[in-house]
């Protein structure tokens, strides 16, 4: 799978999912989760607390299409 980024207005949360393994272990430090599978990679990284209203609009960040849900 290709990473996705999605953006969560109404929870203010930013995630960036890399792959579709289920996540069986997670780091949390301040405003930052970072999921991993059972093999110890990365599945996905949430940032809470994040207003994108702050930044100007972007429809896509390099190859990366930015989703508001």
């Amino acid at each position: 799978m290709s990473p996705r980024i999605n953006y969560r207005k109404k929870e203010k949360i930013i995630s960036f999912r890399f792959s579709d393994k289920k996540s069986v272990d997670s780091d949390i430090q301040k405003n930052v989760v970072i999921d991993y599978d059972k093999d110890g990679k990365v599945v996905s990284i949430d940032l809470m607390e994040v207003n994108l209203e702050n930044f100007v609009p972007v429809k896509k960040f390099n190859s990366f299409a930015i989703r508001e849900k």
